[in-house]
């Protein structure tokens, strides 16, 4: 990676300062980087840095800015077969943040009073903090980030600093070597700062890489395999809880804590619904997660002050007290996340299962603290992600529907088709254009369990109906519904789908009977089967206008221009979804 030069980086300082971002961004040189990536790989030599050989470098920059290091640390390693670099960051400039999902950067959080680095997990750390506040920052993650390796750029007079050793001690971190002396005067942006370049590491690493020139000892440690819990310490430290001797069987259960929220937000004269009708649902998801986040904390210290004695004669145990904690501290952030990806339904409700489950696994694995900057962050990033999954899920129920019991009776296709094994000939099918017909049947493995415990519709039957809801939804309708429960429905029984058209009229949209050999006998409504061919006629690339759409379907009706239009609406816009942390009805 190409460092960005002195002109370069004078141009995003003064992006920042305009957008009022500037939070003493001083870039990390060059030659800090190779130091860093130099090290990384003599420590390599020595030790394993991963339990499994197969899993990435997880790397974590605190501070990140636009991401230079991370990618210059990834890309030093490209060519390597052995390491693989994951890139995480924290940062809350959002001039940077926006450009993370291009740069393969994944954020754990913004601010960083606000980031709970105890749920955080990487195998190498680098911080370049702001000068005016190193000490904190430095203490924080010593004693809170799970670690191996903490590189950290920081001023000379860190040796001095008592926190910073305090930190250490209680962590248990040995080794704090500094690998290079240097100062920012001609740096991109200059500053009147001496500084280190520091490692620090759970112990004396430079015996085992020297000695690791002259053994042919196949088996390396793991790197920071003396690392201390720093949830075990925050439990000591923080909330003063020590040891005893006890039992407990009281388990944190988020599906019973959601409902429990949910009921909050619901029921008039609780301090949440007046939230929600004052300000909207996420300022009361954010304050009902603070309250119960302080609530745990406060009851675990009372704990604490127990006499001991007491404690054991209740059959109170420690290890449980503390994953009690744990995952209540843990949990609380999963349950809130879960509520807000609920509150995205102007995004969910446009997706397949297929498409709805690989944005809320992306949204979930990015770990985050529940914080508005952060609940910001990630609305707008399922807005842009849930954008390139709508128009694909509407493409992906109109093929499905193409199966080929289905096809080769009920099609309609151009000249490029003659004959109806099209679907087996590659080159044929990407020529094929096609539309369905209003009325034709789609054939499955089975539309019902052998099961007799399992009433209704199957996993697979249920699902095939709830995608077309959310066809409807894409294609303009609304209040979609079915006028049965899927328990209900049993061999040749009828199922109707049902929405309300642009003008408020409800509508029969589709019929769907199920038979017990698999068969599903489909008939459309034909105006909606029409903005279905449309719609994805468009989408697929087949047809540029509405007149060639007409000419190839032979329809003898003009096609309106709110029909052609579908497509044009389909998606939704940050504006739209951030209305939820305003005032808004839950």
């Amino acid at each position: 990676m190409t460092i960005t030069s002195r002109k370069n980086t004078l141009s995003i300082v003064q992006d920042l300062k305009d957008a009022g971002q500037d939070f003493e961004f001083y870039p990390t040189t060059k030659d800090q980087i190779d130091i860093i990536t130099r090290d990384i790989r003599n420590v390599k030599k020595a030790y394993d840095f991963c339990h499994r050989y197969s899993e990435p470098l997880k790397v974590v920059d605190i501070g990140a800015g636009d991401g230079r290091v991370l990618q210059a640390i990834e890309t030093s390693f490209s060519q390597d077969d052995d390491i693989k670099i994951s890139s995480f960051a924290v940062e809350k400039a959002q001039i940077h943040t926006s450009t993370y999902r291009e740069k393969n950067i994944t954020l754990l959080g913004t601010e960083f009073e606000q980031v709970n680095f105890i749920s955080k997990t990487c195998d190498i750390a680098f911080v370049n903090p702001p000068y005016s506040d190193f000490s904190y920052w430095l203490q924080n993650l010593l004693m809170h980030l799970n670690f191996g390796l903490l590189y950290a750029v920081i001023p000379e007079r860190w040796k001095a600093e008592h926190a910073i050793k305090e930190a250490m001690t209680l962590r248990g971190v040995e080794c704090a070597k500094v690998l290079a002396e240097s100062d920012f005067l001609n740096a991109e942006r200059s500053a009147r700062a001496r500084v280190h370049l520091v490692r620090f590491s759970f112990e004396d690493l430079d015996s085992k890489v020297e000695e690791s020139k002259y053994s042919g000892r196949k088996y390396k440690p793991t790197i920071g395999r003396r690392i201390t819990d720093p949830f075990q310490l925050f439990i000591e430290n923080e909330l003063g809880l020590k040891k005893t001797y006890s039992q407990t069987t009281s388990k944190f259960s988020e599906s019973v804590e959601k409902e429990r929220i949910k009921r909050a937000l619901t029921t008039e004269g609780t301090a949440c619904f007046e939230l929600v009708e004052s300000k909207g649902v996420l300022w009361a998801l954010l304050d009902n997660y603070e309250r119960d986040l302080n609530s745990a904390l406060e009851q675990y210290k009372l704990i604490a002050q127990l006499d001991s004695t007491l404690l054991k004669e209740l059959g109170v145990d420690y290890s449980a007290l503390c994953e009690g904690l744990r995952e209540k501290s843990l949990g609380f952030r999963n349950v809130y996340w879960a509520l807000l990806f609920e509150k995205l339904e102007a995004i969910s409700g446009r997706l397949t299962r297929k498409h709805k489950q690989h944005l809320l696994n992306q949204l979930s694995s990015n770990s985050l603290d529940f914080t508005h900057t952060n609940a910001i962050y990630i609305i707008q990033y399922a807005v842009e992600v849930g954008n390139e999954l709508i128009e694909q899920s509407l493409i992906d129920v109109y093929t499905d529907l193409t199966s080929t019991e289905s096809i080769s009776r009920y099609y309609k296709s151009n000249e490029h088709v003659f004959k109806d094994n099209w679907r087996y000939n590659q080159e044929l099918k990407q020529k094929a254009k096609y539309l369905l017909d209003y009325r034709f049947i789609h054939s499955s493995w089975g539309n019902f369990s052998d099961r007799s415990w399992e009433k209704g519709l199957s996993a697979g039957a249920r699902g095939f109906a709830s995608d077309l809801m959310v066809a409807f939804k894409l294609l303009g309708y609304s209040n979609v519904y079915t006028d049965s429960s899927y328990d209900h429905v049993s061999f040749g029984d009828k199922l109707s789908i049902w929405g309300a058209k642009p003008s408020g009229e409800d509508v029969e949209l589709l019929q769907i009977k199920f038979y017990k050999n698999g068969n599903r006998h489909l008939r459309f409504n034909q105006d909606a089967m029409l903005r279905f061919n449309v719609t994805a006629s468009r989408l697929l690339g087949w047809v540029r206008c509405k007149s060639e759409f007409s000419t190839e379907s032979d329809i003898a009706t003009p096609l309106s221009d709110s029909v052609w239009e579908i497509s044009d609406e389909m998606k939704v816009t940050s504006r739209n979804i951030l209305t939820l942390a305003s005032k808004a009805t839950y």
